[in-house]
């Protein structure tokens, strides 16, 4: 049982709410092409980080991330589809993770999974994305090192 009052509660399914979505409107604007708007869900110092088969990279600012996504992605190549949603909430702090699928054009018929680690924070405007890192289930699986939490973790063997 909850220590929290009813009030309290109600007030973390708003949240918890409000932040799936702003995930899901990450996937609506990926798949339009609308780099802007994607960049307008995280803080203006917000961070971006994603691999590559070159390795790592992270973008910070909106600016940034607008940019790189405009290079990256190409509009209605992908297809992203969020779920399996974490979120833990601390204030005005959350954390957590959450699954995607993404169907590749030109046929759909493929894709890739992977999953991202989320840091967001209640602004006066709602809730932001200040890191968003994506990871790698398939087709090749990418240990991120971290738990549920956010926080490092030992390697599994």
């Amino acid at each position: 049982m909850t220590n929290k009052t009813l009030e309290q509660r109600i007030a973390e399914i708003e949240a918890r709410e409000e932040i799936k979505e702003l995930r899901a409107r990450y996937g609506w604007y990926a798949v339009r092409g609308q780099y802007a708007g994607i960049a307008g869900l995280f803080a203006p110092d917000g961070i971006f980080e994603f691999g590559t088969p070159s390795g790592r990279n992270r973008l910070v600012g909106r600016e940034a991330i607008s940019a790189a996504l405009a290079r990256l992605v190409t509009p209605s190549a992908v297809m992203p589809m969020l779920h399996n949603h974490t979120i833990s909430i601390v204030g005005e702090e959350a954390h957590g993770t959450c699954a995607m699928e993404s169907r590749v054009a030109p046929n759909y018929a493929s894709g890739f999974v992977g999953y991202y680690h989320d840091k967001l924070h209640r602004f006066e405007s709602g809730w932001l994305f200040t890191e968003r890192r994506w990871f790698l289930y398939a087709p090749v699986f990418e240990d991120s090192g971290l738990g549920l939490d956010g926080l490092p973790v030992a390697p599994s063997r």
